[in-house]
């Protein structure tokens, strides 16, 4: 079976599953881009806390967040941890996309280049970080590539390290390029990650063990 195929096949095989995860959690492409910056190096339990104090301080978009002053803002996303450095961030996204375009909306009007790189240059974006804005706030057919579905398709056996992301980058043509099914193919790659594919997986209960190496090699050394 060619990528194309084992990619279409897991896809079928997660969505019959969990069906549409509406992934990501947000009231408006503002807070992807927030939730985006907030989910480093934290759990999105801690994340929603964090998003909960913005929109009762009424700074939950990028137009209020670049009035605001870094302080108030640092304690409002302390449950996010690392709060002193990603208000600095914040502000810095905040103040630049408001000032340059408006808002999120007008950005996104410019294309996917050039929001690629525009985003790209913002210090805290990275890639998994941009792919996520990309995909999720403004909605360009992208997928995230982050430790997730890497562990993920490595211990299946489709994909190794030594492989590079390029075969990966290959996922939004399989899919059509269509967004909702890019969106919903990494929610359940990320699910089924947090409840089996773990860094010490619970293979034999995993939904996707028949197709699995890594489990292969444990059961059958």
């Amino acid at each position: 079976m060619n990528f194309e195929s084992e990619i279409l096949l897991i896809e079928r095989i997660l969505n019959e599953h969990y069906g549409d995860l509406k992934w990501w959690p947000a009231r408006t492409i503002d807070e992807v881009l927030i939730g985006a910056i907030l989910t480093q190096n934290t759990s999105w339990t801690n994340v929603e806390k964090a998003m909960e104090n913005l929109r009762i301080g009424k700074v939950s978009d990028l137009n209020n967040i670049s009035k605001s002053d870094i302080s108030t803002l640092s304690q409002l996303i302390r449950p996010s941890g690392f709060y002193n450095q990603k208000s600095r961030r914040l502000l810095k996204i905040a103040i630049k996309i408001s000032t340059e375009f408006g808002n999120l909306k007008s950005l996104k009007k410019k294309g996917l280049p050039f929001c690629e790189k525009y985003l790209s240059e913002f210090e805290g974006i990275g890639k998994e970080t941009l792919d996520s804005i990309l995909l999720y706030a403004l909605v360009f057919p992208k997928f995230v590539i982050d430790k997730y579905t890497l562990r993920f398709f490595e211990r299946l056996g489709i994909w190794s390290r030594s492989m590079g992301n390029s075969m990966l980058e290959m996922i939004p043509e399989i899919l059509e390029n269509n967004v909702l099914r890019l969106k919903n193919f990494h929610a359940t790659i990320v699910e089924i990650s947090k409840n089996y594919c773990r860094a010490k997986p619970i293979c034999p209960e995993c939904l996707m063990n028949k197709n699995c190496d890594y489990y292969r090699e444990i059961m059958f050394p």
